[in-house]
């Protein structure tokens, strides 16, 4: 290097013995000079050419001049040098600042420079640019494998267009649906054809609103596509927005795995991660050819003579004016580094002047329109015959294209290999001969061996499968794909033994790597962890069947159980055996006494106690607050009453300490005989809790034992009493009307919403509740009567108060299912909401689930009938039937009452919790809103809240209160 392009702080002695120590002569690496303190004393010409300092602004400043902003924050370059200073030497690479503030991929050697005597006398610091890089052969390479590892792994992609409309499928999500040839580009609606019919409504929603509002992106979601067998397939899908090229136009990509397997298990592991799917079309624009544009020259003089139109439509302008190579100027080319190149420094006028042989040279060019185009510029001067120079040549290609895909394939195999390390599943590559080339973090971690260590290893090197059958299995599979190139995803449950004694419960899968000539390359063995999906199915199994508080049996295992104990006493010569109903008396007393605390606490011990009397065929179980129920197996009624007695005499001899006092309990046991006239499940429970009913009826704390017969009678005598008294409210005006609010859980001002309810009269201990005397309404047809005289005694008070009518926001009204159905009563109802002053729009009907479906066509007709006046509807006891939610779609209503047997348990039960939560959310996503009975204390209303429901109604936040007097 000339002296010329040294310039040091040092005296000339010292520079230049510091000069010797670095390398002379390199253009293209930038070598410079600290001293111990950091700051620079000598200064490169390729230090000037990378970092774009000149020597007088470099020198005398220090390191961190040329660090970013965020770097310097963390102290990198005093760190650095301590590194170097304690080491001798330290090489980093990382990212470095330019002077014009753009930044580069730097290789960095720092070295510290001490004398004979140890003292440090300096740095020197060398910096290689690697940011440009043949990434386009590796990333081409990288491509094919990723396609090839996302084939093992049935994944498939899909790009939507929005702008046009247009959807292209993969080819590789074809194939998973059973279609051959290349990938296909369709419109929207064609697309959604591929969709399950049951979730295409909800797909196309949930791309709609992400199209209407790009910042929902990312989507994920799992859904079932058709297969073109007829058959449907399980996906997970994951798709976000991206720009395919520079300022183009936004498209949302997709990836789609599938997880058949995984819904087969139960969802055993939700959030399969489908990084390892996403933006795989781009690459097809990387090799792309580009056109090139042509400029001659006359020589010496440099004034241009000629240019394509390929060149014109590059520079953006016509050669017009250029008269000598001085004129150059008026092109704005720029170096790497953002600098503007001089006219007498560009490839043209060099090779105009005959000051360099034809080269090739890299710059960027800025169009008048503000666009920046990346250029390979060839240059050469065109000797005649006589030898003498008179045209020279540029030949532009315009690599910007190329430039942009560079940096995007090394993007995309970024991602791909953080994929592969981020997936939860085992991933191991195995060359043509069966010798391991890649393991990823999760099949190091269920193996118990670093890639490092198993590359070169066979399979049968690091894989300890425990069942014998599973292990040879996989070896197999592993040796016809070698050998057939076949797939095997259906290998048997195994466990798998790591290297240091874990355990894996796994799913493995084996697939052939093939290229497109069809040559195998390898083979790829997916390892998917089960292991906490089995434990959650079993714990999940557990609390479906099994009460959370107690332990106990719930209600639904034990109607099952009580189900297979039925079918057993029908058949002939089966075993008889007996239901027990318990029902705690003075139980409440506790609760109101200690609180709900005291009271779960004890339950729990009562359950412990109860279960040191029953046999272990038997079965007890909890089946609400403060019942429980029990099956005593293979006995007639007399071996029951002596285990009824046994139960009895515990809960006599049980004592509860809280706060200072002693509670004593009792219990009324109602039993019935299961024997082979016994109907079906729900006969023996209404017989055995009549029978309950009846001991608590005839003093509590005792055992009365209900036979059919009996039931009937009863049930009969009932009916019939309560449509007597049901007669004689009507004829002496002794039913009342009461409102219970429904409360707002978005803490905004809260307008007037309630529910009517309906009261009798004359009660012994005060009204009387409609649980009561509705039932035997239902059967003998007063309910309609019921109906009408609700709704016209309502509107008449609203009416007749037109203040509070001006209040109201929504007045809910129940309707029965017989209602829903008669013809007259729409009539009636129509006529009277049309006569009247209330505005419809003040009125909602609610209707019962099973009311609704009993005549969906007239249900539905109601709705619509009503709701073009202006009326709502809301859903009661929404989750309590099996078809809540397939019917759900048909019924037009506007608020979902979410079952109270859900709210009241949701604090104590996961299961519950997440009933209400996914009911609330199926409500919004359907643009319904949720209403949460049976609010009892504030927690429930505090996770309600978090949950986000609506509105809530409940003694917490209001009890029922008489509308009229």
């Amino acid at each position: 290097m000339s002296e010329r392009f040294l310039a040091s702080a040092l005296p000339q002695h010292e520079a230049a013995e510091l000069y010797r120590l670095m390398v002379v002569g390199i253009r293209d690496v930038a070598v410079f000079l600290m001293d111990p303190h950091g700051y620079i004393t000598v200064w490169n010409r390729g230090a000037q050419d990378m970092k774009g300092y000149t020597a007088d602004d470099a020198i005398g400043s220090h390191l961190s001049l040329l660090y970013t902003d965020q770097d310097r924050e963390h102290g990198w370059p005093q760190h650095n040098l301590a590194k170097a200073a304690e080491l001798g030497f330290y090489s980093e690479e990382t990212w470095r600042k330019r002077k014009d503030g753009s930044l580069f991929w730097a290789h960095i050697a720092l070295t510290a420079l001490r004398g004979d005597d140890g003292q440090l006398l300096g740095f020197s610091k060398i910096t290689m640019d690697l940011t440009r890089h043949r990434l386009l052969e590796q990333c081409e390479k990288e491509k094919q494998e990723i396609d090839l590892i996302l084939r093992a792994a049935q994944a498939g992609t899909w790009k939507w267009k929005v702008d046009s409309g247009q959807v292209e499928v993969s080819r590789h999500l074809l194939e998973l649906l059973g279609y051959e040839g290349e990938a296909r580009e369709l419109d929207f609606d064609a697309c959604l054809e591929f969709v399950h019919p049951d979730d295409r409504a909800r797909f196309r929603t949930l791309l709609e609103n992400t199209r209407l509002d790009p910042c929902l992106a990312p989507i994920e979601t799992e859904l079932r596509f058709l297969r073109h067998d007829g058959a449907c397939q399980w996906f997970f899908l994951r798709a976000n927005w991206h720009r395919g090229i520079e300022d183009g136009p936004m498209q949302f990509l997709g990836a789609c795995v599938g997880i058949d397997n995984l819904k087969l298990a139960e969802e055993e592991k939700e959030g399969l991660l489908s990084q390892l799917r996403q933006e795989r079309s781009r690459f097809a624009d990387i090799l792309e050819q580009m056109p090139s544009g042509i400029v001659l020259a006359d020589v010496p003089s440099g004034r241009l003579t000629y240019q394509n139109r390929a060149a014109a439509g590059m520079l953006g302008r016509d050669f017009s004016g250029i008269n000598s190579f001085h004129d150059y100027d008026n092109y704005a080319f720029v170096d790497a580094s953002g600098a503007r190149i001089r006219a007498e420094d560009l490839p043209l006028t060099r090779a105009v002047t005959g000051q360099d042989s034809p080269r090739i040279q890299n710059l960027m060019y800025e169009r008048d329109d503000g666009e920046r185009l990346h250029l390979d510029v060839t240059t050469a001067a065109i000797v005649d015959s006589d030898g003498v120079a008179r045209v020279a040549i540029a030949v532009l290609h315009d690599v910007s294209k190329l430039k942009h895909t560079e940096l995007t394939a090394a993007a995309e195999k970024e991602r791909a290999l953080v994929t592969l390390a981020a997936i939860t599943d085992g991933v191991i590559t195995a060359d043509r001969n069966g010798v391991i080339m890649s393991v990823n973090p999760a099949a190091e971690r269920m193996i118990g061996i670093a890639e490092a260590a198993a590359r070169g290893l066979r399979f049968r090197d690091v894989l300890q499968i425990e069942e014998v059958a599973a292990s040879d299995a996989t070896f197999a599979a592993i040796e016809r794909c070698l050998g057939e190139h076949l797939t095997t995803d259906t290998l048997p449950h195994a466990t798998l033994i790591s290297r240091d004694g874990q355990r894996f419960a796994v799913e493995n899968a084996v697939a052939p790597v093939i290229l497109d000539d069809g040559e195998l390359i390898g083979t790829v063995l997916i390892i998917h962890d089960v292991t906490e999906s089995k434990r959650l199915l079993r714990r999940l199994g557990f609390e479906a069947s099994h009460d959370a508080l107690t332990g106990l049996v719930n209600r639904r295992e034990f109607e099952l159980r009580l189900e297979r104990a039925i079918e057993r006493a029908q058949h002939p010569g089966g075993a008889c055996a007996a239901l027990l109903y318990m029902d705690l008396d003075q139980f409440k007393v506790v609760n109101d006494t200690c609180g709900h605390q005291a009271g779960d606490d004890l339950l729990k011990r009562l359950a412990t106690t109860y279960s040191e009397h029953v046999r272990e065929r038997d079965t007890l179980a909890r089946i609400g607050g403060d019942e429980f129920a029990l099956i005593v197996e293979h006995c007639g009624v007399d071996e029951a009453m002596a285990v009824a007695q046994k139960i009895l005499d515990a809960t006599r001899t049980f004592r509860y300490v809280c706060k200072g006092r002693v509670f004593q309990l009792g219990v009324s046991i109602g039993l019935t005989p299961i024997d082979a006239g016994t109907i079906n499940v729900e006969e023996a429970m209404r017989r055995a809790d009549h029978a309950c009913y009846l001991a608590k009826d005839r003093g509590r704390n005792r055992i009365y034992v209900h036979y059919k017969g009996d039931l009937d009678f009863a049930q009969r005598r009932s009916d019939m009493h309560w449509v007597t008294r049901l007669t004689h409210a009507f004829q002496n005006d002794q039913l009342q009307l009461y409102y219970q609010p429904i409360l707002p859980l978005d803490d905004g001002d809260a307008p007037r919403h309630y529910e009517i309810l309906l009261r009798m009269r004359n009660g012994r201990n005060g009204p009387i509740g409609p649980s009561v005397f509705l039932p035997a309404a239902e059967r003998y047809d007063v309910i309609v009567k019921i109906d009408r005289w609700v709704l016209t005694r309502t509107l008449e008070w609203l009416a007749g108060n037109p203040e509070h009518m001006e209040a109201l926001e929504t007045c809910s009204i129940n309707l029965s299912r017989r209602s829903l159905g008669d013809p007259s009563f729409h009539k009636f109802a129509a006529d009277l909401i049309d006569a009247s002053d209330v505005p419809a729009d003040k009125l909602c009907f609610e209707i019962t689930e099973n009311g609704a479906i009993a005549d969906m066509q007239k249900t539905i007709a109601f709705i619509e009938a009503f709701a073009a006046r202006g009326c709502r509807f809301s859903l009661d006891d929404f989750g309590t039937g099996m078809t809540s939610f397939s019917y759900l779609k048909q019924l037009p209503v506007n608020y979902i009452k979410i079952d109270g047997s859900f709210i009241q348990m949701m604090s104590s039960s996961q299961v519950d919790f997440e009933m209400v939560r996914f009911t609330n959310d199926i409500s919004h996503m359907m643009g319904r809103k949720t209403i949460a009975e049976y609010v009892t204390d504030s927690s429930i209303l505090a996770s309600l809240k978090a949950i986000g429901v609506d509105f809530a109604q409940g003694y917490w936040v209001g009890k029922p209160r008489p509308l009229t007097p």
